[in-house]
This record gives structure tokens, C-alpha cells and sequence, in this order.
């Protein structure tokens, strides 16, 4: 598991009783492995027997990294049959004879053993990895003036800052550029569950952890990950990763509209037959309430009354839509 509840009396103490009191003022936290295992000793030892599954809300545990390769994680063996996080598992070891084979290799290659052995052990990497992407060239299909008397989002026009992603994250400054990282392994996490542990209000979305968006480029969590609802023009156009809720999208399925935020929309049209065909959409109230995180530039029409989500590079790998159930 990602995220785990922490639930605790509000006076809470190493010497006290850290079960659930009945009747008594509890405080509740949902932390993220990744700031989880960073706490002291004490907190964890404190912290560690009163965790539970944020979905199913059954007893839950902490486990240390280990030296034979295993991460850290949260898991619990009283999952409820129906909680998602039922069939979740730590990653496996590598077999012995691909250990064997891997000590052979790195034996007569000292360099290579070097630069292999680098982990993201103060964070991790985003797996933006899809079954597919589709990339659709700015030039090819801009996002440009489009007018329609029936409505008044096709009728602004969108700033076109068409950057490479070099330059986009130079200018981002909170960015540290670590040209001589190596990465061939490292703790990845796919966009799915990284949209689930922050709508958890998980503690990743204000954490100092660091977020690799590729081998060379880390943000600290609490800059990268953005609500939509606090989406904002950035120096440069400086991309980042926003999440939240889509509040419905249009007739003709061109935009998609965030809830809580009336000013900002995500147009769709450049990739949006992949993307209907991707998620198996038939008609815009298929995405009433559902949940998306991107990563994506925000820009804003002539008289800055609109802003608007354009996803890097209009390639659907940088994009995940959780539909509503039902």
C-alpha cells in the first residue's frame, strides 16, 4: 500500500495506550510510505501500531526496508474481500540465478556495478510508462482559435508556448538538475496510484519528498503535485502535475471542466478519439466526477479570465483518468 491512516488520541505518548479509545479525541493523519519511513524511531515505533488501510479501514502494518532488496511499504492481512488494496504485494526478489548472474556481470565491470547500484533512496521516479502514448505534434495540431457561438470556451484563444521539456524545467525553480545520476534502479510509481494516494489527502501532497520526473530532473512533492483547483501560470510555463476532479465535460467532448474551479479547463481535442477510445468513453457524462491527474503546462487566454491545462507534449502516457463507478 501507498498510504496507510494513522489514528491516534490527540495527546498522544510514547508510554500511553496508542490504541483507539472509545469516547476519546482522536486525531487522524494519512501519511505516504515515503514520508512515513523517514520519521524517528520513536515516532514510527509510536505511530506503527495504530495504522489502517485508507479504504477499507482494517489494522494495517509498517515494514522497513530490507537488505535484500525489499522497499518499504504499508500492508495489512485483514483487507475486506472488496478493498482494492486486497491483491497488493511488495515486489519480489530476483531469483537466485538472476542474482548470480548480475554478481558474474558486475564482477569484471566495476564502473558498471557503480552506476547500477544508484537507487532514488530519497524518493522516487514516476512510471509514466503506458500500454500506448500517442504524441501530437503543437504544429501539427495547435491549439489554436476556435469559435463557437454555443460556447464560450472554444471562443478564447490559448496561448501558444510550445517549449521542449529541457527548457521548460530550466526555468522551474524549484528544479535540481542532476546530470550525473545514473538510474538504472530505482522505486517507480505509476500515475494511478499516485492520483489515489493524493485524493487520500495522503501527506505526499505537502511532503519534502524528492519526485523524479526523469533520471536527471527531481521536485520536492509539495511543489510538483498542484490541485486544480490552485492552478496557476508559472514562469516560463513551467509544466507540473495536477490533480483533482473533472466536474463534466462538453457536448461535443473538446474540454474537459474542473470542479471547484470554474476559471479552468483541460481541452482535449488534439488526442481526444485516442482518449475516448483509451477509456472506453461514449458520451460526455461518462466523465461527470471523474478523477485525473496530468502532468501539464497552464496557460491562459488574451484577458487572463480563463486558464487552461495543456498536457506535455499532447502525449496521452503523461495523463490518467479514474472514471466514476456507476
Amino acid at each position: 500500500m501507498l498510504d496507510a491512516i494513522c489514528i491516534l488520541p490527540k495527546k498522544d505518548s510514547a508510554e500511553g495506550d496508542t490504541q483507539r479509545i472509545e469516547g476519546e479525541a482522536q486525531t487522524q493523519t494519512t501519511f505516504s510510505i515515503f514520508e512515513f519511513k523517514l520519521l524517528s524511531s520513536e515516532k514510527i515505533a509510536l505511530y506503527r501500531h495504530s495504522l489502517f488501510c485508507p479504504e477499507c479501514l482494517q489494522s494495517a502494518y509498517f515494514r522497513r526496508s530490507s537488505k535484500d532488496g525489499k522497499q518499504a511499504c504499508f500492508g495489512s492481512r485483514y483487507h475486506l474481500p472488496t478493498c482494492s488494496a486486497l491483491n497488493s504485494r511488495p515486489k519480489k526478489n530476483l531469483p537466485e540465478n538472476d542474482k548470480d548472474k548480475a554478481q558474474s556481470v558486475n564482477k569484471h565491470e566495476p564502473q558498471q556495478k557503480a552506476q547500477q547500484s544508484v537507487e532514488f533512496k530519497d524518493g522516487f521516479k514516476i512510471d509514466f510508462s503506458t500500454r500506448f502514448s500517442t504524441r501530437i505534434s503543437a504544429n501539427t495540431a495547435p491549439l489554436h482559435n476556435q469559435t463557437s457561438k454555443n460556447d464560450s470556451l472554444k471562443s478564447t484563444t490559448i496561448i501558444e508556448a510550445e517549449c521542449e521539456l529541457e527548457n521548460d524545467l530550466e526555468g522551474a525553480t524549484d528544479l535540481n538538475l542532476s546530470s550525473n545520476i545514473v538510474a538504472k534502479k530505482s522505486i517507480k510509481q505509476t500515475l494511478p496510484k499516485l492520483l489515489k494516494s493524493l485524493l487520500n489527502n495522503s501527506s505526499l501532497a505537502t511532503s519534502d519528498v524528492w519526485v523524479y520526473t526523469s533520471d536527471k530532473h527531481k521536485w520536492r512533492a509539495k511543489n510538483l503535485f498542484v490541485s486544480l483547483t490552485k492552478a496557476e501560470v508559472l514562469e516560463n510555463f513551467a509544466p507540473r502535475m495536477y490533480w483533482g476532479t473533472i466536474s463534466h465535460a462538453d457536448k461535443e467532448l473538446l474540454w474537459l471542466n474542473a470542479a471547484e474551479a470554474k476559471d479552468l479547463a483541460i481541452p482535449i481535442k488534439p488526442f481526444q478519439q485516442t482518449l475516448l477510445k483509451q477509456y472506453a468513453i461514449q458520451k460526455s457524462s461518462d466523465l461527470i466526477g471523474a478523477n485525473i491527474i496530468l502532468f501539464a503546462k497552464c496557460l491562459t487566454n488574451k484577458d487572463k479570465s480563463r486558464k487552461f491545462l495543456q498536457l506535455w507534449s499532447n502525449d496521452l502516457q503523461y495523463l490518467h483518468l479514474s472514471l466514476k463507478k456507476g
